[in-house]
């Protein structure tokens, strides 16, 4: 891996100073990794450090360490060779503390502390530039097993300017020569920028195809994130890692024997440690429909589906219809840590469920297998005991004289208003439950409902998530704009996105001389998004916060979903085939004689699509070509955010107008829409 530090002077600027770099036994969390066996790795703790200048490498315990292309200047490495019980020596002995009184280091090159553990190494290169020039410096990182000097000279062969000329070329080749492809007005083009690198980011957190949804202490494998992320990257036009993911890792932690785990069987269960551990039941729904979700998308010349339904899918299925308490839910678990007690049931994880039988009965329609019936009724049956525990519950907060509706997090929490209730959000996104109303008329309603009480309770720009986390949730954030992006409330969408992208994936604070802001991320999510840095340290809590990792792969999974959907998004793919374009699309995101392009979209029904919108203020009209069609079944539907329709033509033909959601029939090429 190759590191390039570079340090630039201002324009009328003259600059001097060292750039340091430090090797220290502290990361950027205390987590402890465990390896994919589940056995914990090697800590971090530093015990012995040794600076082989000839080389201009560094050792660290029994691995090499950074390898430098020009040799620092100064150095100093520290430790407590004599196993001194005394904290004040590493307060003392240590290079920070020589910079900060004398502004040199001790110029040792090997250090050890086999006491605490705590070694540390500063290398520094001093520079002194002229206005407008710039210092670089190259280190590289070994990452693989390297062990001579024959390795070593291997590392050091090719140029680093090479190194990252072929990176930046794989990256462009990516980025911007595959998947999904947009074009975006001034006014919102950052969206595609963000969005392109989150598609990097699941693509850099995926270790050997599993994708993980962080880097530090999230730098594991859990079914839930990985779902959401997998089904996101096969909707950017990712589909290799989708089904790496999907069809080799979700098979490994497929369980087939008949222990017990907790209240529930293991046989048919889908799971590893972090399931297993804390009973997280929403993971085969999960799985169920990650299968469907997928196998939509690459089509059935691939087989995905079929080759996923026995054992995987009929089995997973099978478990979710066998392992329910008996009010027909799902036992009481800790899916998700945001959503409420590991000692009670969730709602969550039986719309999952739900979700996933949904998609496992649509599979085995599409190949006719002989369990149709059986998924179906196993859906119903589901189905029902969900819908009934709500109605229970709804009735007991109406007796009980809540005068708010609200889904709350399970049946356990009966009256319970906090920011758990969030939950609920998966019933509209990623579920799709609200389509057709799967769960009822008044299902749907306290549902919805539920979106009114979370606005008018907890959303402060974004969604504060007090109960858990005593912080925002970036994620959570863009989820309920999702919501309600697919209910048709755009302006909450756009205040939610507005919020999630220029607040919290662009963080800033002021500097204390009042001059440019810190940017404290680049296009970045953490799991949590602190409340000092998010308001500029207007809000300071009075209770601990609970920070998570970033970048958060779920975070950048859900835009790359959102952003998708606002452009383009299936709906009822079984019964009425349609597509809803440009959905998300607000006046100000396309200003006049401006245009939207999409290319090369994956979509459920197995083919790409795009197409071209272009907005003529003057005219009041809005042009739309589609450049990639659709099946022939499929039809579109154009959401009219700009004013009321008042004429449409079709391919060159007047129609009758439809109202605002204007309905273009199967096999359109070309609309003029005109509004008022």
């Amino acid at each position: 891996m190759l590191n390039r530090l570079v340090v630039r002077a201002a324009a009328g600027q003259l600059v001097s100073g060292w750039l340091c770099v430090a090797v220290t036994p502290a990361g950027p969390s205390g987590f402890q990794r465990h390896d994919r066996a589940g056995r914990y790795q090697a800590d971090r703790r530093i015990n012995f450090i040794r600076y082989l200048a000839a080389e201009q490498r560094i050792e660290i315990n029994t691995s090499w360490g950074p390898i430098f292309d020009t040799p620092p200047a100064s150095f100093g490495l520290y430790g407590n060779p004599g196993s001194v019980p005394d904290p004040a020596l590493y307060i003392a002995a240590n290079p920070f503390h020589d910079l900060a009184t004398t502004g040199i280091l001790n110029g040792t090159d090997t250090a050890s502390d086999y006491l605490a553990g705590l070694c540390t190494g500063v290398f520094a290169w001093p520079f002194d530039l002229q206005p407008g020039g710039s210092f670089g410096l190259d280190l590289r990182l070994p990452v693989d097993d390297y062990r001579d000097t024959a390795d070593l000279a291997e590392i050091r062969a090719p140029a680093a300017d090479d190194l990252e000329a072929g990176n930046q070329a794989f990256w462009t080749g990516k980025l911007d020569g595959s998947g999904l492809q947009a074009t975006l007005p001034p006014t919102v083009a950052h969206l595609f920028d963000l969005f392109r690198l989150c598609r990097a980011t699941l693509l850099v957190l995926a270790d050997g195809g599993e994708i993980h949804p962080g880097p530090t202490i999230y730098d594991s494998f859990w079914v839930r994130d990985s779902a959401v992320e997998g089904v996101a990257c096969a909707a950017v036009g990712d589909t290799a890692l989708a089904l790496t993911q999907f069809g080799d890792h979700y098979p490994s932690i497929f369980n087939v024997g008949f222990d017990r785990i907790g209240p529930v069987s293991e046989h048919g269960f889908f799971g590893a440690e972090h399931e297993k551990n804390d009973q997280e039941w929403d993971s085969n729904g999960q799985a169920l429909w990650a299968f469907g979700r997928l196998d939509r998308v690459l089509g059935p010349g691939a087989t995905f589906g079929q080759r996923m339904y026995a054992p995987y899918v009929i089995e997973g299925a099978r478990w979710i219809r066998d392992n329910r308490s008996p009010y027909g839910l799902l036992h009481s678990g800790w899916s998700a840590e945001h959503i409420g007690d590991k000692d009670k049931p969730h709602y969550w994880d039986d719309l999952w469920g739900l979700a996933g039988l949904y998609e496992a009965a649509r599979l085995a329609e599409r190949l006719q297998a002989p369990e149709i019936a059986e998924l179906w009724q196993a859906f119903d049956d589901l189905k029902r005991a969900t819908a009934d525990s709500i109605r229970w519950v709804l009735g007991e907060q109406r007796a009980r004289g809540a005068w708010e509706t609200f889904v709350p997090t399970g049946p356990a929490d009966v009256g319970r208003l906090d920011s758990t209730i969030v939950g609920a959000l998966c019933y509209f996104h990623p579920c799709r439950l609200y389509m057709n109303r799967k769960l009822g008329d008044d299902i749907d309603q306290a549902f919805r409902m539920t979106l009114e009480t979370i606005w008018s309770h907890f959303i402060d720009g974004g969604f504060r998530h007090d109960a858990a986390w005593n912080a925002y949730g970036p994620y959570l954030t863009l989820q309920l704009a999702h919501a309600f992006l697919l209910i048709g409330d755009i302006g909450r969408m756009d205040r939610c996105l507005t919020w999630a992208v220029g607040n919290a994936a662009y963080a800033r604070v002021s500097r204390p001389d009042g001059g440019d802001p810190w940017q404290v991320v680049l296009g970045a999510w953490n799991e949590q998004h602190c409340y000092p840095i998010a308001k500029d340290f207007a809000e300071i809590p009075d209770r601990w916060w609970y920070m998570g990792d970033i970048p958060h792969g779920w975070a950048a999974a859900e835009f790359l979903l959102l952003l998708r959907d606002a452009l383009l998004f299936e709906a009822d793919e079984d019964s009425d085939p349609h597509v809803y374009l440009a959905s998300g699309v607000l006046p100000h995101w396309i200003p006049d004689g401006h245009t939207i392009t999409l290319a090369d979209a994956p979509t459920s029904f197995g083919s790409p699509f795009g197409y071209r919108l272009l907005h003529d203020a003057a005219a009041r009209t809005l042009s739309l070509d589609i450049t990639q069609p659709l099946p022939p079944a499929v039809r579109y539907v154009f959401p009219c955010r700009f004013g009321a329709v008042q004429d449409l033509t079709v391919d060159g033909q007047p129609v009758p107008v439809p109202g605002d959601d204007v309905a273009l029939p199967a096999g359109t090429r070309h609309a003029v829409i005109g509004y008022r």
